[in-house]
């Protein structure tokens, strides 16, 4: 029934040694002469001994209980003979390796059919009364030892018994305790017999499953493994053969097993291998579920590579996207790759008219349409913005990227409601191929350039990258890296064109000069650059904002110095860029420009591009009502060019309306322009508004502004933009 590894593994257990029953056999005073007297009699106490099996059996039928337990060993009659061996080993059989085992066995038996040592004591004194009987002829001396027996073997079942009660209940405490801490852990746990490919589970490793033990099978390795996904077995067995051959000191993997209902679970496998005395190996450890940790990690992952309001690749994975691709693109039979730029042309409207929502709205709707625009095994992601990429892989031919981007561009065409509102929205494309050994970033900075191509020809169109390209991105790059080295640098200056006040008598002179417009240049290279050629690369930079500051400082020093020695009443007159009209800042450096030069605030005129105000007006209007109530003159530059209403006009606190120099100059050529100037000259006469007109440039159009009664001009028919000396020279020779 049982194995010698068994018997042998709970011998060593006892510590039944040779040595160790020695030292039990001394303890008992067993002597070589008690062996030889139960020898000797042994023969002639056979028949007692068969008398008293029979006895035993009288006996037991008054306990079923136990009978039945003695039984479920074997039959009765095969019973009867193996008891009767057994006892008369106590006579005949010597201490030897043998006897230990043969003991150790009926232990064992006695415990696996759960026969408590109180019973087989009990058999021992009813025994040892039977052979009392037999050996002794003193039938008072013979019911005085049985009295004995009887005392001292219930008292040996009552202190075997509890000894053994204290022992388990040690035990169950400990295992309720180890019990309390697994489901404190939640844990499963198991062990594996490596050698007999038997698998032991505990009830929560089950549960997890949602197993019962029947349901799990055999319970062997094969049960197990057969459970665990696929792509996850060779990983799991590969970390099993590692930490048995000691190249890892612990078992401890991740892995996903099946349950009951065909569902996987993530579990966190950890295991320690041992071995038996016998040198059996074992692999024993936990099993925790992590399903929900996973999921966790994965909507991590997710998260670090999508675009949360679209769930399109975001700029991480589309680089890796690229880096994907530039390998396939070097094997050989490799077909073509190339990469989509787009960005929307006039999301920023839609923005700013019906609201964030309808941005975000708008945007997934793009995402949608875009991606319906793909192939298979195409990619779209999220640049930024309104900005997407699309990677175009396996193309046969380079046209293909063209027919997509025509699609993309057809696709978009279509209005959308939002609302009660139609969103309608175009965007431009830039294309580039991947070449071999080119990085990420350059591949998307040419098709950025691409892009700007296609929007400086008219948005609504896609276009390719060319080297030229690059080249004029470059030229650019070197020509913002010196603008933003300008003020170090002393590149920038200031001309000055004087504004005269316009009379029906006489042609304006010194006399006349009602202001002077400070104009910043830009020195480089031998050029002298105005404006126009730098204005929005300076704008794109937080330099502008510098070189503003310096603007109103110098030029307000200056006419300042003008006053003092040649025009007390002149005026300054200096544009504000985008950036320095909504800057928080630009009324304190105002402030301090006019302190620091002495020049006061009503000597001073802030023009404003028409353009500006319909961006960001709440921050537009704040400053340019603080500064107004400073008493400084507000202007508009450029007014005429159909991007301000009249709303504007009735909003922002302004004192001069500077008329576009386009409805002066081609007045003769386009006699409609005649009359929209004479248009805009009375509206801002109806407003209480002073009226400039800038560009002037030959008599005839002086002549008509007086006639319309055009209170300044300005332009080249009066005076070219002059340096701080020429103006004072002009000023110096009036004087004279």
């Amino acid at each position: 029934m049982f194995s010698e590894e068994e018997l042998d593994a709970l011998i060593a257990s006892i510590g039944l040694n040779n040595q160790a029953f020695r030292e039990r056999e001394r303890f008992m005073d067993w002597q070589p002469a008690d062996a030889a007297s139960l020898a000797q009699a042994a023969d002639s106490l056979r028949q007692q001994h068969s008398d008293f099996i029979k006895q035993l059996h009288e006996h037991l039928a008054h306990f079923p209980d136990i009978a039945r337990q003695f039984q479920q060993v074997q039959s009765s009659a095969n019973l009867a003979t193996k008891q009767e061996q057994y006892y008369q080993q106590l006579w005949q059989s010597s201490h030897d390796e043998n006897y230990i085992k043969d003991r150790v066995c009926v232990g064992l038996i006695h415990q696996a059919i759960g026969l408590k040592p109180q019973w087989y004591l009990g058999s021992y004194r009813l025994y040892l009364d039977t052979m009392l009987k037999a050996i002794c002829t003193d039938a008072e001396q013979t019911q005085l030892l049985s009295s004995l027996l009887k005392a001292v073997f219930l008292d040996m079942s009552l202190a075997v018994d509890s000894y053994a009660a204290a022992y388990n209940q040690r035990l169950e405490e400990n295992q309720a305790r180890f019990a309390r801490a697994m489901r404190g852990a939640n844990d499963g746990i198991w062990e594996w017999e490596i050698d007999s490919d038997r698998l032991h589970v505990s009830n929560r490793w089950l549960e997890m499953l949602g197993l019962t033990a029947e349901e799990f099978g055999p319970h062997n390795s094969n049960s197990w493994l057969s459970r665990i996904h696929p792509d996850d077995l060779p990983a799991v067995r590969k970390a099993i053969g590692k930490h048995l051959s000691g190249h890892s000191h612990f078992l401890d993997c991740e892995h996903r097993i099946r349950k009951k209902n065909g569902d996987y679970i993530w579990v966190l496998l950890r295991g320690f291998a041992s071995s038996s005395e016998q040198g059996k190996q074992r692999l024993s450890g936990s099993q925790a579920d992590i399903s929900e940790r996973k999921e966790h990690e994965q909507r991590m992952s997710y998260a670090a590579f999508h675009d949360p309001l679209t769930g399109l690749a975001n700029r991480r994975k589309l680089d890796q996207l690229l880096q994907n691709s530039m390998q396939r693109n070097q094997q050989a039979g490799s077909r073509e790759t190339a990469l989509l730029f787009i960005d929307l042309d006039n999301f920023k409207q839609v923005n700013d008219n019906y609201g964030h929502k309808a941005g975000d709205f708008l945007l997934i709707e793009i995402a949608r349409r875009l991606q319906n625009c793909l192939r298979p095994g195409d990619h779209l992601g999220r640049f930024g913005g309104d900005e997407f990429v699309v990677l175009l892989d396996d193309l046969a031919c380079l046209e293909d990227a063209e027919h997509v981007a025509q699609r993309i561009l057809d696709s978009l065409s279509a209005a959308l409601r939002f609302d009660e509102h139609l969103l309608s929205v175009s965007a431009s494309i830039g294309i580039t191929v991947l070449p071999h050994g080119t990085p990420p970033s350059e591949l998307l900075q040419a098709a950025d350039l691409a892009l700007y191509q296609a929007k400086m020809a008219g948005k609504a169109q896609f276009a390719h990258y060319t080297k030229d390209m690059q080249t004029a991105a470059q030229e650019l790059q070197r020509k913002q890296a010196a603008l933003t080295r300008g003020l170090a640098n002393q590149a920038f200056e200031l001309l000055y064109q004087p504004i005269y006040a316009v009379n029906q008598e006489c042609k304006p002179d010194t006399t006349a000069i009602y202001a002077v417009e400070a104009l910043l240049r830009w020195n480089h290279d031998g050029h002298c650059y105005t404006p126009q050629s730098f204005l929005d690369l300076l704008e794109d930079s937080d330099e502008i904002l510098a070189v503003g500051a310096w603007v109103l400082k110098s030029a307000c020093s200056t006419v300042r110095q003008w006053q003092q020695h040649f025009i007390g009443q002149l005026h300054c007159s200096i544009n504000l860029s985008y950036k320095q009209l909504r800057s928080t800042h630009l009324v304190s450096l105002v402030k301090t420009a006019l302190e620091s030069s002495g020049l006061s605030a009503q000597s001073l005129i802030i023009e404003i591009a028409e353009q500006h105000l319909k961006q960001d007006c709440a921050h537009s209007l704040s400053n340019l009502r603080e500064l107004s109530q400073l008493g400084i003159q507000i202007a508009l530059d450029n007014f005429g060019m159909g991007q301000a209403s009249l709303g504007y006009l009735k909003r922002f606190p302004l004192h001069i309306l500077k008329i576009d120099k386009s409805l002066i100059s081609n007045t003769q050529h386009e006699p409609i322009l005649k009359d929209f100037g004479q248009a805009m000259i009375s509206l801002g006469h109806s407003l209480n508004l002073k009226v400039i007109a800038e560009g002037v440039e030959n008599s005839d159009q002086l002549s008509l502004l007086k006639e319309r009664q055009c209170e300044f001009a300005q332009g080249y028919l009066l005076c070219n933009p002059l340096t701080a000396q020429q103006f004072e020279t002009l000023l110096g020779t009036s004087v004279k």
